[in-house]
């Protein structure tokens, strides 16, 4: 299987010599499909993504339906909000002057009740502010040993996707990365640099990802199974 990302959008590879035009395929489950005629330029397939891009994102919320849904957060006290794979609990308190509306402090997140109408606004800023400062070690640490190094790294809403690697170099990763355990955090990462390298999920990619992180079948394994509790 051959993968292609485009932004914040990836796409499983299929060409065919039967078929004359590009299609996109929405998947129910989410997965995005790129049919094409033998060997079409890059250039033109990120074209076409584009001018399609606002249809594909339409479609992928209409998938959202067809997944389990998670009881919405209410902003209240006493609602446990994960940060780094650990469940804070929630105090709503009085605003105070200097202070931003959303911090973590003793054990605990303090949300102002002022903030609370835009409370799921507030835990994204934090939690992308958060994120990009622990990606940024990660990534760190990783240049030397792999021989490469991101154009950018950026933190933002990536729907059904915990990170992708654009074809210029572009690390992206889902501002929900920040409730996950930083083992999982780890494994994100390592996941999105090895794609500088080995744009497509084949065998060198997993061989590369696996000398790295010898366990990182477990880790996967688990994010796939526990994923979707981590969420607002």
């Amino acid at each position: 299987m051959t993968t292609l990302t485009f932004g914040d959008l990836s796409f499983e590879l299929r060409p065919s010599a039967k078929r004359r035009t590009i299609g996109i395929t929405v998947e129910r489950d989410g997965q995005l499909i790129l049919s094409t005629p033998p060997q079409v330029p890059i250039e033109t397939l990120e074209k076409v993504v584009n001018e399609k891009r606002l249809w594909i994102h339409s479609k992928l919320i209409e998938k959202e339906s067809f997944n389990p849904p998670t009881p919405a957060k209410e902003y209240v006290s006493g609602e446990g909000f994960y940060y780094l794979g650990r469940s804070y609990s929630l105090k709503l308190v009085d605003g105070v002057e200097g202070k931003p509306p959303l911090r973590l402090y003793q054990s605990r997140f303090e949300l102002q009740q002022e903030a609370q109408a835009q409370g799921r606004e507030a835990f994204i800023r934090w939690y992308c502010a958060r994120l990009s400062s622990i990606l940024d070690t990660q990534i760190a640490a990783l240049v030397d040993r792999l021989e490469a190094s991101p154009r950018s790294v950026q933190v933002r809403d990536l729907g059904y996707r915990w990170g992708s690697c654009g074809h210029k170099g572009d690390l992206y990763f889902h501002w929900r990365v920040a409730m996950l355990s930083r083992s999982m955090i780890e494994y994100l990462a390592i996941h999105e640099m090895v794609h500088l390298i080995e744009p497509h999920h084949n065998h060198a990619f997993w061989d590369r990802v696996e000398q790295i992180l010898p366990d990182f079948e477990e880790r996967k394994r688990w994010l796939a199974e526990n994923g979707v509790n981590y969420d607002l």
